[in-house]
């Protein structure tokens, strides 16, 4: 009897310093944190590919390196600039040479660029398509980030090139074409030309 009065007795000490303690307490300083911890991590990795940015092609394309080493051609998605290296020559005009040095211009000091794809992430061309980002963004569909950051909308927002839909990788269409009838309107960049204007008749 003794020796299970004893236990008794250890066994509502034991349950005091746990009510002291407080075990909801207790459990909210570990676990919890814990959990919050692991989903702060989650929501840091990236949504973008990471690339190496290697050299222009022309306004709308430019060639990066993958993970692999491997040379890549990447054709930005959602936009057109005018031709300045196709192979029927006729195509090619001094507008396209402007939009090209402008995109070379603006990715002159690019080390690492960052790659979204949407529905269709290459074409028949074995040319990969995306929404290049200057950053690794974390809300690719934020108003501002992306007047900021993707190179895309910075080339028509500048008036180098056009929003032009390519069904169904249309993500982000609708601030595309906003950006493009913004910078017809303000006459600014290749739209101050009757013949960059003509082009897309």
């Amino acid at each position: 009897m003794k020796t299970q009065n004893k236990w008794q007795r250890i066994g509502i000490i034991l349950i005091a310093i746990m009510i002291g303690v407080g075990v909801p307490e207790y459990l909210n300083s570990k676990n919890i944190t814990s959990v919050k911890n692991s989903n702060d991590s989650f929501s840091q990795e990236s949504n973008l590919d990471a690339v190496k940015f290697i050299r222009t092609v022309d306004g709308d394309t430019i060639i990066v390196e993958d993970k692999t080493g491997e040379h890549k051609r990447v054709r930005m998605i959602g936009i057109d600039t005018p031709e300045s290296v196709a192979k029927e020559e006729e195509r090619n005009n001094k507008y396209g040479v402007m939009a090209s040095d402008y995109t070379k211009e603006l990715l002159s000091n690019a080390g690492t660029l960052y790659l979204e794809y949407d529905v269709d992430s290459d074409d028949q061309y074995d040319r990969i398509l995306a929404y290049v980002w200057l950053e690794d963004v974390k809300d690719t569909f934020d108003e501002k980030t992306i007047e900021e950051a993707m190179v895309n909308a910075i080339i028509v927002k500048n008036g180098y090139g056009i929003a032009k839909s390519y069904e169904p990788t249309v993500a982000h269409d609708n601030t595309l074409q906003r950006l493009t009838a913004e910078a017809d309107e303000s006459n600014i960049g290749l739209w101050q030309y009757e013949g960059f204007r003509n082009l897309w008749e």
